[in-house]
This record gives C-alpha cells, sequence and structure tokens, in this order.
C-alpha cells in the first residue's frame, strides 16, 4: 500500500503541561524522514496539558482524550488505537522528556532485523524507590517466567505491527503493566534485540506513584504477574 504509515509513535500523557510541546516537536523532528503519526494518549490530565497539546496539533499529531485510569491502561489504549491504522511499526515512549530521539535511529535501523526491540537504561536517573521496585520486578521475572529481560519496562520499544497485534490479545485493558506483559510474550515467542539507551532526570511534574499508592501498585502488579503466568504463559 503506497500511502502505508512507516511508524505510529504512541505518547501516554498525564500533567505533563510543562514540557509536552518540547516532547512533540522533538519527535516531529526526529522522524521527519518517515512516513508516520504521533497518536497522544492524555490521561484525564488536570492541568493545562490537552490545552497545550491542541495548540500544536497538526496532520501528523493525533490527540485522544480519556477518563483518568492510569499509565498502563494508557499505554494498552493508545496500542488499540496505533493497531486500527495498520502502520507498519509502533513505537512507545513517555511523556515526561526523560529519553532521547537521538537512541531512535539505532532502533530503526535494525526494524527489519527483529520483531520487538526495547531499550536498556544503563544508568537510570530515578528515584531510589523506583530502582528497587525495578530490581524486585527482575527477580519476580526470573523466579515466575525463567529468564531475565534487563529492562523489562522500559518505555522506550519498538513492534512490528504483527507482533503488537499477536501480543496484544493476552493483555486485557485494565491491566497495570502492559509493557511488562508484552516484553514477556515479546521475548517469548519473537526475535527481540535489547539497545542501551540513555536516560534524564526527570525535570518537571511528579513521579504519580508514591509511598502507600507505590505498596498498593506493587502488590496489584504482582497479582497480575501470577494471573498472567498461570493463564496466558
Amino acid at each position: 500500500m503506497k500511502n502505508k504509515l512507516d511508524l505510529i509513535l504512541v505518547i501516554p500523557v498525564f500533567n505533563e503541561e510543562k514540557i509536552i510541546k518540547e516532547v512533540i516537536k522533538n519527535w516531529l523532528k526526529a522522524l521527519k524522514k518517515i512516513n508516520f503519526k504521533i497518536i497522544i494518549v492524555n490521561d484525564g490530565s488536570r492541568d493545562n496539558s490537552k490545552k497545550v497539546i491542541k495548540s500544536i496539533l497538526s496532520n501528523k499529531i493525533k490527540l485522544l482524550n480519556k477518563k483518568n485510569s492510569g499509565h498502563g491502561p494508557t499505554i494498552t489504549y493508545g496500542y488499540k488505537m496505533a493497531l486500527k491504522l495498520k502502520p507498519n511499526f509502533i513505537f512507545q515512549v513517555d511523556s515526561d522528556d526523560q529519553f532521547y530521539t537521538s537512541d531512535f535511529k539505532t532502533f530503526w535501523s535494525k526494524r527489519y532485523n527483529y520483531d520487538f526491540i526495547i531499550g536498556h537504561r544503563l544508568i537510570r536517573n530515578d528515584p531510589f524507590h523506583r530502582l528497587v521496585v525495578t530490581r524486585l520486578l527482575k527477580l519476580l521475572i526470573l523466579t515466575f517466567f525463567g529468564f531475565f529481560v534487563k529492562d523489562i519496562n522500559v518505555p522506550y520499544r519498538l513492534i512490528n505491527y504483527i507482533t503488537l497485534k499477536r501480543c496484544l490479545k493476552n493483555i486485557k485493558s485494565t491491566n497495570l503493566i502492559p509493557n511488562v506483559l508484552l516484553s514477556l510474550l515479546a521475548f517469548k515467542k519473537f526475535k527481540c534485540k535489547t539497545e542501551i539507551i540513555k536516560h534524564k532526570k526527570r525535570k518537571t511534574g511528579k513521579v504519580v506513584l508514591a509511598n502507600l499508592n507505590l505498596v498498593k501498585f506493587c502488590f496489584k502488579a504482582l497479582l497480575e504477574l501470577i494471573i498472567f503466568r498461570i493463564l496466558k504463559f
């Protein structure tokens, strides 16, 4: 198909009014040589994120607004909307400006060699409690699933259309950790590659999950992993 999209970029957004315009403009510039569209999923932001995004809308940017349901369900919704446009590839990145567009070149250059390419933050600039959670997650994945993925939940991943479509059939719209589950399925059934990427400190916004909320999230995510292991894997 002559006008088939090469790429859909999926960006979930929640309360990122200070940085989202810069993030979008950086990706527009980085992808200018590709036939692409950006799907921005606004997860019920309570600040002016929606207004800021609407001010720079173009034929390359599609804004989807939804009620707040959390980061995981928002990513899944974005993936489903991307699949409807039937692009060759789907790339997902977060809106907090902690990643570099320059790393995308390596991913794109290897797109036909692998079904799924995932980033690895060799140096991760996140709060200590998030690093602890990540290490615990690695241990749980190794225990429950028997293999090791360096940065299984990283929001910097390139997936071809067929791989995402097949994997997403096993993901519920309410799953809290869809990127973790997608990674597990991809590494089990498809040809995967891990690429080292750079990671910045968060300069704007705030981490939503902290303290008691983080504990509750981790408990629910653990149950989700156990159920997924029994029913889907």
